[in-house]
């Protein structure tokens, strides 16, 4: 069956000569794989490279396993934005982060307009953690790994001051109940705020508005990373390659 759809490329790698095999997320499909025949050898019918995070319109021949990709036309080069270092790294990171937290043939049209929405923003940003953080939270939720931070999850009380992450349990813990965890960490007031806030809002451009303080970047960054560490099979490995890049842009 011939299908159309729109797709972001998460990964691509040559394949014989001539052709590549792609890794994308699409709008209608989910994650998918595909084989481009011809298109290291430029002819009319393409009118993309398929370069990373692109955005493309493609037409594929369902297949079992690796779809045959027929047609492709650029609609984005998001990877020719920008020639700034830590904005490919980020970029890199959302595109491999996605890759990993999502099944293949799982259509999820939320992700996939998150996934485009925040690889538009990049260019112009400025605070690219801030976006990051926004992005690792959204992502979780939409992919069904929404941690509990409305109290705690034991005793159900309502945490006032601060409490601590559990990323066994994927919640937070009071203090009178961290020994069903005594490997949470502590997280701060500010911090569980902020999460709320993201997890609930739905209007992506509101949250360009939200302010972050440092301490609470930090804070998202160290219990993000270890909750993401914990539930999936491997951590990105471009997560170091843009903490280098983005700490040199603060130096």
């Amino acid at each position: 069956m011939i299908q159309k759809t729109e797709a972001v490329v998460l990964r691509h790698r040559d394949f014989r000569e001539t052709s590549i095999i792609l890794t994308l997320f699409t709008r209608d499909f989910g994650k998918i794989n595909g084989l481009a025949k011809g298109i290291r050898v430029p002819q009319p019918d393409w009118g993309t490279r398929f370069s990373l995070f692109s955005h493309n319109a493609i037409v594929f021949y369902e297949k079992k396993g690796l779809h045959l990709i027929t047609e492709g036309e650029l609609l984005s080069p998001f990877s020719g934005n920008s020639c700034r270092l830590e904005t490919n790294a980020v970029a890199n990171y959302l595109i491999e982060l996605t890759d990993l937290i999502t099944p293949l043939e799982d259509k999820n049209a939320a992700i996939f307009e998150m996934l485009l929405y925040t690889l538009s923003l990049l260019a112009r940003e400025t605070d690219l953690e801030r976006i990051v953080h926004i992005f690792e939270i959204k992502l979780l939720r939409l992919s069904g790994f929404t941690p509990r931070i409305d109290a705690c999850l034991y005793c159900k009380k309502n945490v006032a001051n601060f409490a601590y992450f559990s990323n066994l349990l994927g919640g937070l813990l009071c203090p009178d109940c961290l020994t069903h965890d005594k490997k949470a960490t502590l997280i701060n007031r500010g911090t569980v705020s902020t999460l709320k806030h993201i997890l609930e809002v739905r209007d992506e451009h509101l949250l360009r508005r939200l302010k972050m303080s440092v301490i609470t970047k930090n804070n998202l960054g160290f219990i993000l990373r270890r909750f993401l560490a914990y539930h999936l099979d491997k951590f990105p490995r471009s997560y170091a390659f843009m903490q280098r890049n983005l700490n040199q842009k603060l130096a």
